[in-house]
């Protein structure tokens, strides 16, 4: 089946969205009113300050969701949506199960998921288009598109290392070389040790992770 990927980069996107976007974005949702007036008051009013010259400069903040917040992303994600329900690809993508799959999205991972790069090429000016809506634009240098068959290009979604020919070797050594590492990390307390529940709960939190990582993706 012919299929080409297409990964999007949005430069900086968590600094640049817009907060009125984001706030939009959650009461079209369904977002409680309680919820977004306590989101808005955390946002409105946020300012940042610089001192050239010895003098302090105080500057209104209107872009970006804040950094290191579990909220973040959500909040993001809610601002993506709002603009992506307005993109008219019905029909286009690749059909699976009876229904056209056209992108997947995790916060700023985005996806596009079509059978040949002529339709991926007019998905992605509309999709960049609609995020200069809201202060987001397209990272031309770091989006690339990958069809199967053709290119050895290979490109890491997500935590696992996708390629096009269906080749799960090089994605295998990398589960291997980070088992290592993680081992490494804890050989010498392992080593001190003759408690075998300790061993074990030091394999399940420390090296266990690195090896099942992506595995869901």
């Amino acid at each position: 089946m012919p299929l080409c990927l297409t990964f999007i980069d949005l430069k900086k996107a968590f600094y640049t969205v817009e907060t009125e976007s984001v706030i939009e974005a959650l009461g079209n949702q369904g977002v409680s009113t309680q919820y977004i007036r306590m989101l808005h008051g955390l946002y409105d009013n946020f300012t940042t300050g610089i001192s050239p010259f010895y003098k302090k400069v105080i500057i209104n903040v209107k872009r970006g969701v804040r950094q290191g917040d579990t909220i973040s992303p959500r909040l993001f994600s809610a601002a993506l949506e709002n603009i992506m329900r307005n993109l008219e690809w019905e029909g286009l993508g690749v059909k699976v199960g009876g229904r056209y799959l056209h992108h997947l999205r995790f916060a700023d991972d985005i996806v596009l998921i079509t059978p040949n790069i002529e339709q991926a090429e007019r998905m992605l000016a509309e999709f960049n288009n609609t995020c200069g809506k809201i202060g987001l634009r397209l990272n031309s240098t770091k989006t690339i598109f990958i069809k199967n068959g053709l290119l050895r290009i290979r490109k890491e979604y997500l935590g696992l290392e996708v390629n096009m020919m269906n080749d799960f070797a090089p994605e295998l050594c990398r589960r291997k070389r980070a088992v290592w590492g993680a081992f490494k990390n804890i050989e010498g307390v392992v080593k001190k040790t003759k408690n075998i529940r300790l061993r074990a709960h030091l394999f399940d939190t420390a090296v266990l992770p690195a090896l099942t990582y992506a595995s869901v993706t």
